[in-house]
């Protein structure tokens, strides 16, 4: 199943609001959602944390919610990985509210944590993370072969040893969104021909015959689902072969793509 969380709630592809009213949700995963307002549990809605809530993930047998902080919020233990001490010592620095982490993920054996805006961070264990020298706004983490890629409001980069970042060629602009669909690379930027795409995760290519409404801030626009490539933004589109198909029209606007949702919606 597909469902989008939008500035007003998560819609399935019928239209149908299946929960959160008034909420700008930001993500989803297993009976939590995390929105602006704070982290929530399905299927009552009851609010578990005030904190503006980011990015749900699953890491170490365990779901964390990433509060602004940047905190990471161990939801079955109710314990926080605060790692707020480098925001002041490093003088991370984001417009709307406290830094906070927008992805992580698993790399050369290591955890990887992208942090807006700041330094990447990197541990053999999320309560030992410690800055590197990559310092960026950054969105989206995707391993791929021998490379980790990094979507940032600059474009993409990539590193193999997360010493050395290189500037991907052809994906310059405010890059959101990493995944890997149909044998090929996909992100988007912020116009409206949006999505890029690569083979290699190096060398991008931007779609500009398919017109789309460009994301906003903060949109995670794409999803791959039954090997079929999704974009979301003020509408949804199924993308094949150099064209778009909707399949929902006019919702309020995305901030991420769900395909794995929770049991309760």
């Amino acid at each position: 199943m597909i469902l989008i969380a939008t500035e007003d709630g998560v819609y399935d592809l019928s239209g149908k609001r299946r929960c959160c009213k008034g909420k700008e949700v930001y993500d989803l995963l297993e009976d939590y959602f995390c929105a602006w307002e704070g982290v929530y549990k399905l299927p009552t809605e009851e609010k578990i944390e005030g904190r503006s809530c980011w990015r749900l993930v699953k890491a170490e047998d365990r779901i964390y919610a990433s509060i602004e902080g940047p905190v990471l919020l161990d939801l079955h233990r109710g314990r926080e990985i605060d790692l707020s001490r480098f925001a002041k010592e490093l003088g991370w620095h984001f417009p709307h509210g406290p830094p906070h982490i927008t992805d992580v993920t698993r790399f050369k054996e290591e955890w990887i944590v992208a942090v807006e805006v700041g330094h990447m961070l990197a541990g053999p264990s999320l309560e030992e993370l410690k800055p590197l020298g990559f310092k960026h706004d950054q969105h989206n983490l995707l391993p791929h072969g021998r490379f980790l890629l990094v979507a940032t409001a600059a474009g993409i980069y990539y590193t193999a040893d997360l010493s050395n970042f290189a500037f991907a060629e052809g994906s310059a602009g405010y890059a959101h969104a990493l995944l890997y669909c149909r044998g090929r690379l996909y992100s988007h930027v912020m116009k409206n021909t949006p999505i890029i795409e690569s083979a290699d995760g190096r060398q991008w290519r931007n779609l500009d015959i398919i017109k789309l409404p460009p994301p906003t801030f903060g949109t995670t626009a794409l999803g791959c689902y039954n090997a079929e490539l999704i974009y979301s933004t003020t509408s949804t589109y199924v993308i094949r072969d150099g064209d778009r198909d909707v399949i929902l029209k006019g919702h309020p606007m995305t901030k991420r793509v769900i395909v794995e949702g929770s049991k309760f919606l």
